[in-house]
């Protein structure tokens, strides 16, 4: 699941499980070295005409542990009525390792790369992916190009491990605030201090303190909330369930491997997808084709900037309202994986704000700044995408917390029988209560140990974030088990309003508050979607709970790092689609006016988006084809020059998809995910070079 920082996800088609398809190959399930080949053993289970065959089925049948002895004599007519139950049983090994330091360290790694590239695009146009799939196929390319020096093969419980660490250490971009909070409070000590340093705040130590307080209480909040949202009410969670689809394909899983819920998930029939070494190779190609052409314009347009925005509309629209293209692979391959939905609704947006309505400000005096500034035309459209923002998220909290009423009251009904409600997992693989109660009191002890003193905010306000952001992180988890929509913004937005009443007129103390929630419902709703895909492949979900520590832990730096690259390099962070959003809501309501003429057209735009989740909760097919509120206000915020190569990669997945499906579903992930990879690595060295020429 990916979002923009402000909580939106892209449409993750649960078809994807066709897409799942790619890269397998049966040599996965084999440990290197010959006599341990399991796929020999398979070849020797269709054969039943080798004159051995005696002797390897007495072979098999020991490998197999079905019980024979040596010295048994091998009854034929026995053997071939459990031959398909051997050929099932197999490849099942119920001791399998699932924590291992290999998997831990490869999805690190690749956690560590989706977190500077989240952390690129989210402070360049407000886009950061959660990239469960990315971090679940890129971990299982890694294995795969290292299996002949492997000791034993990559099973599928080390996927689900490596993503979830790849997921916590992607996020913090996201959770930290750096890509929008953090820089509405560099914005506002310029605005305020324009002549005076930055206080100390903003120092890379305390970034990691600050990164170090947010880190934790989000996860250990989300463990109690498996069971009434995993077990007993079954949501969807959509994206964990497209990941669990993913994994099943890649390594090839029984049907007794997985839970029934994933049997039930309608899709082609991708199990039988197996591909060769060859078209592994060939994928992979494609991958590295992909990623060298997305990387190679980052390089080109580093060295010969004019090729990152063609004026193809004129030289007045891209000086003036920023209508040119930007020809990046790595946004075009954004619009190929959020779907057309988000991308249509993105382009919507762009229309609205940058050649609607921004104009009408302009043209009638209520905006008389330069466009870009806060006084200017994209200021004042920023009320209107605030209020659409707010609107819609919470109305869609609203349908969640109303559908629960009715359920606690009766109206609604759970009928499924109490046996569906029992939880798989064994007690030696839960996370126990002790854990996660002392694990939630240090972490909220250390957030509030941490933040208070650094931002100056009074202790017991602090206390009450957390406990406001774990109240909300409720209502998130389940519209996020529900829609795929994690409400990040309308929950941090929540926040804000109510530190107008705490925290009058301290502005500071709002925006913390609203990060603090954001962080919690962040977490919890990443590691909710990680159980998920978990619990539909029987891992343990103390392992997962583990991952989601590792990952966490390892963010704190990385994020720090990503973010005080990317800001000493052409101040990123002054120009941050979302800081405006942020601060503006924190001057509302702490008593600060809206724009002039603003306020009926807000009212205007927040009405009409808040029938969209309305529709969708009363007729979910109509919903399918109605825009997405969050994704408009996206395209408000952001210059429009960004939309549209997001727009050209969403009209691309849409005729792949239509007219060449076999084609899609074997490749459209993998090309994607290369061009989004692609830039954001090179990002990083481009922005090192930028370092060493300042000196």
């Amino acid at each position: 699941m990916s979002r923009y920082s402000d909580g939106e996800n892209e449409e993750h088609h649960l078809n994807v499980e066709q897409n799942a398809s790619i890269l397998h190959t049966p040599s996965m399930y084999s440990s290197v070295g010959g006599d341990d080949d399991v796929s020999a053993e398979r070849d020797l289970l269709e054969n039943d005409d080798d004159d051995d065959v005696d002797q390897d089925k007495d072979h098999l049948y020991k490998r197999s542990n079905v019980g024979y002895d040596d010295d048994d004599d091998i009854n034929l007519d026995h053997y071939n009525n459990d031959k398909a139950k051997l050929s099932q049983n197999i490849f099942k090994d119920e001791s399998l390792p699932q924590l291992t330091v290999r998997a831990s360290v490869v999805g690190i790694a690749v956690g560590a790369l989706m977190c500077f590239s989240n952390m690129y695009f989210g402070l360049q146009a407000g886009w950061v992916t959660m990239g469960s799939l990315q971090s679940t196929l890129l971990g299982f390319l890694v294995f795969r190009l290292l299996q002949k020096k492997l000791s034993r093969h990559f099973n599928h419980f080390e996927n689900v491990l490596l993503q979830t660490i790849a997921v916590a250490t992607a996020t913090m971009p996201l959770a930290g605030g750096f890509v929008a909070v953090i820089p509405a409070m560099k914005k506002m000590w310029r605005e305020d201090h324009p002549n005076q340093d930055y206080p100390s705040y903003f120092s890379w130590w305390s970034l990691l303190l600050w990164s170090l307080g947010l880190a934790f209480f989000g996860v250990f909040f989300a463990v109690p909330l498996r069971k009434q949202n995993i077990i007993v009410e079954k949501l969807k969670f959509p994206s964990g369930t497209a990941t669990a689809q993913m994994i099943r394909v890649l390594h090839q899983l029984d049907d007794d491997q997985v839970h029934t819920e994933l049997l039930k998930v309608n899709s082609e029939s991708t199990s039988e997808t197996i591909t060769s070494s060859k078209d592994f190779d060939r994928k992979f190609k494609i991958l590295f084709i992909s990623f060298g052409v997305s990387a190679a314009y980052k390089l080109l347009g580093y060295f010969f900037p004019v090729v990152e925005e063609i004026p193809l509309f004129g030289t007045y629209l891209q000086s003036t309202w920023h209508w040119a293209l930007t020809p990046s692979p790595s946004y075009i391959g954004q619009g190929m994986i959020m779907g057309t939905k988000t991308g249509i609704s993105l382009m919507i947006g762009a229309i609205l704000g940058w050649a609607i309505l921004g104009p009408i400000a302009r043209n009638n005096g209520w905006a008389t700044g330069s466009v870009t500034s806060i006084d200017g035309a994209s200021g004042w459209t920023l009320w209107v995408a605030l209020f659409i923002m707010i609107s819609e998220s919470l109305i869609s909290l609203a349908i969640v917390l109303v559908r629960q009423l009715l359920i606690r009251f009766g109206y609604l009904r759970n009928h499924r029988s109490p046996e569906e409600n029992v939880d798989p997992a064994p007690e030696s693989q839960q996370v126990p209560r002790k854990w996660w109660i002392s694990g939630l009191v240090v972490s909220t002890v250390l957030c509030v140990a941490i933040v208070s003193p650094l931002f100056d905010v009074p202790v017991y306000q602090t206390f009450i974030a957390v406990v406001l952001a774990m109240l909300t992180s409720v209502l998130a988890v389940r519209a996020l088990g529900e829609t795929d929509l994690n409400p990040v913004s309308g929950i941090g937005k929540i926040s804000q309003i109510v530190f107008a009443f705490i925290a009058r007129h301290n502005i500071l103390a709002n925006l913390v508050a609203g990060a603090v929630a954001e962080a919690g419902a962040q977490q919890a709703g990443d590691m909710m979607q990680d159980l998920k895909t978990g619990h539909l492949l029987k891992a343990s979900p103390r392992i997962q709970f583990y991952g989601q520590l590792i990952g966490s832990f390892f963010s704190i730096f990385f994020a720090v790092a990503a973010y005080e690259l990317y800001d000493k390099v052409g101040n990123m962070s002054e120009n941050a689609p979302m800081a405006n959003a942020w601060l503006g809501m924190a001057r509302l309501v702490n008593g600060n006016n809206l724009a002039p003429h603003v306020l009926p057209f807000c009212i205007a735009a927040g009405v009409i988006v808040s029938f969209i989740p309305i529709i969708e909760s009363i007729n979910p097919h109509i919903g399918e084809y109605l825009p997405s509120g969050i994704a408009i206000a996206i395209g408000i915020l952001v210059r429009p020059n960004y939309i549209i190569a997001r727009c050209i990669g969403t009209v691309i997945n849409w005729v792949w998809k239509r007219y060449r499906s076999d084609t899609y579903n074997e490749y459209m992930i993998v090309v994607a995910s290369g061009l989004v990879l692609g830039e954001g690595v090179t990002s990083i060295f481009t922005s090192l070079l930028s370092i060493f020429h300042k000196f």
